[in-house]
């Protein structure tokens, strides 16, 4: 019942968030799909030889094989980086999934908050200003989120979205089934900016890696809540067959007793005649 309630709730809040979030997707396509490239750092490719990425963990336990999928994906992650040739640094939310990076002798690099406190504009702002940052300073080649996308209520899928660089976050944003451009045949070079491409970009990419961010924690969220309504139905679906089968069981025993109990009395009543 407390997964079910949260679990509206987030879904109220992915509607909220969904209609902004496709607004910021198709600005940003604007500027990166100019014809004269404009000449910003997070537009641009690094070769530090270095990655990062971030996997949410369900905040708790009892939702099936969440914090498995997520953590087959970390595993494939470091194996293609391994077979690159490069490092990759591995960060991680608080949850369940820390036993199984553990076990898998995976020490993150950093932990954020769960996705339950992790829901403030300052906690997101945080996450995104890091990795912006270090994106920036060519620390980093990329960076990427591990998470469990929720597509429908019949259908969610551990992925990762690829935040950084920013022309990545862009493609992968129009391959989505909403429209992302609505000005059909509308360049770029036909708008009228102010302030110039440039100054609009640094403050609009960090805002579009914000929101992405926040896009996934809420997909995670989404998609834990169902998980844990999907494993709490079928325990009490077993729970009740097996209350079934043992009552069947235990009433068989007991007629068992009874008609041999019967059977004695009957046969003890016919040896005294």
């Amino acid at each position: 019942m407390i997964s079910t309630a949260r679990y509206k709730s987030y879904q109220n809040k992915r509607k909220a968030i969904f209609e902004y979030h496709n607004v910021l997707s198709q600005i940003t396509y604007l500027l990166v799909t100019s014809q004269e490239p404009i000449d910003h750092p997070l537009l641009k490719e690094n070769n530090s030889g270095n990655s990062a990425i971030l996997a949410i963990s369900s905040s708790r336990g009892l939702c099936g094989a969440y914090n498995s999928y997520i953590a087959a994906m970390v595993d494939v992650h470091i194996k293609a980086a391994a077979q690159a040739g490069k490092t990759l640094d591995v960060y991680a939310t608080e949850g369940r999934l820390m036993s199984l990076l553990n076990y898998r002798h995976i020490t993150p690099k950093k932990i954020y908050p769960d996705i339950e406190k992790a829901t403030g504009i300052n906690e997101f702002n945080d996450i995104a200003e890091e990795f912006v940052d270090q994106y920036m300073e060519g620390k980093i080649d990329s960076f990427g989120i591990v998470y469990m996308r929720y597509y429908s209520a019949t259908s969610q899928q551990a992925q990762t979205l690829t935040i950084l660089p920013l022309t990545e976050l862009i493609d992968n944003l129009t391959t989505r089934a909403t429209v992302i451009w609505p000005w059909g045949k509308i360049s770029f070079e036909d708008f009228i900016l102010s302030p110039a491409a440039f100054e609009l970009i640094k403050e609009l990419a960090r805002t579009i890696v914000r929101s992405s961010i926040e896009t996934c924690f809420v997909d995670a969220a989404l998609s834990e809540y169902l998980a844990r309504m999907v494993a709490m139905r079928n325990a009490t679906e077993n729970a009740e067959t097996m209350i079934k089968e043992l009552t069947n069981d235990y009433n068989y025993a007991r007629q068992s007793l009874i008609t041999g109990e019967l059977l004695d009395i009957v046969s003890g009543t016919g040896a005294l005649q």
